[in-house]
């Protein structure tokens, strides 16, 4: 846990301002504490506070003392994308549609906050206090731990029960998008696109470890016997990323668009993992950081938690079932909420964006799982060695094994096939 205290900007004040903007009344802050939960650095683009609040404010007639824990997010901006990311928008403007499409289905217990007490509610974002956009982007957020929601252990890997959890929130929030997308057709054009849909910017502050991580994953493949002619494709493939990103990316090939989370794995789930004081499943995700969100292909979102963030043994098993599970939800949901029946996607338009979209799945295989797995953030000092340990993980060699592998069969890396390799099994 750092001790770095927030810019001077961020203060009880700003704090004060957020709730009164938030609550639609007057707030008077009795005490103010900040604690730095996470920082800015190689793969967090933010700084993030958890903040605990104790203050005076009007119910029902009277004035009341109260508590709440808030979240604070400082967002640098990449220069890649000088006007922001699209989070701002998410939280602004899509996300209460979402959530207020989803409250029609009174069972799916996301009604819209009435009172105080939000642990009674199924979540599926944290409520946002107030954002805005300057030299950063700020956004001050209800604290999900306070209604159970925590952080699961993405070094591992979610099971079967898990990834079904998430698999069902996920697609309650593509099939409110496609409502949202429908009823707004004009919101699309507030979203950017994707951050990739013109390959990776090589001015982004990612865009060096994400080629760094490619080159270490084949250095390691090319060790192994028998993949010789993966290991060669992966060359082949990490001179044409970019050109494959574009083309797998470009909006009009889609089927049916939802808006997507964009970068759906572990870390950016929380689970509730406890019924007690709640309403709705045992076991329930939550999503958090929509700075990636963009117009596209629910096979973005599918790959990318595929190959991040289930546990080896239960994707091996039950791939095609979560990706049912997630194809029957959609349908459900899309029905309970009035979508023409006849325009619902079909099982095979499902799996055929997740067919086209698999190359993004090979791309948060080989930079985002190895993060995914890491102990702690990488340290400043050293951090060559510390990134080259990421893919010396177990887990991480395991996984690369069995989806390179699968890839190769579907023809993800047209690979070439050399003499001395084996062919999978």
């Amino acid at each position: 846990m750092s001790t770095k205290v927030p810019p001077a900007y961020i203060n009880a004040n700003y704090i004060q301002q957020a709730m009164e903007c938030y609550f639609e009344k007057c707030v008077i802050i009795l005490e103010c504490t900040f604690k730095c939960i996470a920082l800015e650095g190689e793969y967090c683009s933010s700084d993030i506070y958890r903040t605990q609040v104790k203050f005076e404010i009007n119910r029902h007639g009277r004035r009341v003392y109260d508590n709440m824990s808030i979240i604070v997010k400082d967002a640098v901006m990449d220069v890649s994308a000088p006007m922001g990311t699209n989070e701002l928008v998410m939280f602004k403007h899509v996300l209460p549609h979402v959530r207020r499409i989803l409250s029609e289905v009174t069972f799916y217990h996301y009604q819209v906050p009435e009172t105080d007490h939000r642990t009674l509610l199924t979540k599926m974002f944290a409520d946002c206090l107030f954002c805005e956009r300057g030299k950063n982007e700020v956004f001050v957020l209800e604290d999900l731990k306070a209604s159970n929601y925590k952080k699961v252990d993405h070094r591992k890997g979610l099971d079967l029960e898990l990834s079904r959890a998430v698999m069902r929130k996920l697609a309650d929030f593509h099939a409110a998008t496609m409502i949202y997308l429908n009823t707004y057709p004009s919101a699309a054009a507030t979203l950017f696109p994707s951050t990739f849909a013109n390959g990776i910017s090589p001015i982004s502050r990612h865009a060096a470890k994400v080629f760094e991580g490619m080159r270490t994953a084949i250095k390691l493949v090319e060790q192994w016997t028998g993949f010789g002619g993966i290991a060669a494709s992966m060359r082949i493939w990490l001179e044409n990323c970019n050109e494959r990103l574009t083309q797998v990316l470009q909006t009009e090939r889609c089927r049916f668009q939802v808006i997507t989370h964009g970068e759906l794995w572990a870390k950016n789930i929380l689970m509730r993992m406890s019924q007690k004081y709640c309403v709705g499943e045992l076991r329930d995700a939550a999503f958090v950081d929509f700075q990636l969100s963009f117009v596209g292909s629910c096979g973005y979102d599918l790959n990318v938690f595929l190959n991040t963030s289930v546990q080896l043994e239960v994707l091996k098993a039950h791939r095609y079932e979560l990706l049912r599970y997630y194809y029957d939800r959609l349908t459900e949901t899309l029905k309970y909420l009035n979508w023409e029946e006849e325009k619902i996607p079909s099982w095979e338009t499902v799996m055929s964006e997740v067919y086209d979209l698999e190359f993004i799945g090979y791309y948060a295989l080989l930079y985002l799982l190895p993060i995914s797995c890491m102990e702690r953030e990488a340290p400043t000092q050293d951090s060559e060695k510390q990134h080259t340990s990421l893919y010396e993980n177990e887990r991480v060699q395991e996984m690369f094994r069995y989806a390179l592998e699968r890839f190769a069969k579907l023809g993800v890396l047209e690979c070439v096939i050399q003499e001395s390799d084996n062919p999978p099994s």
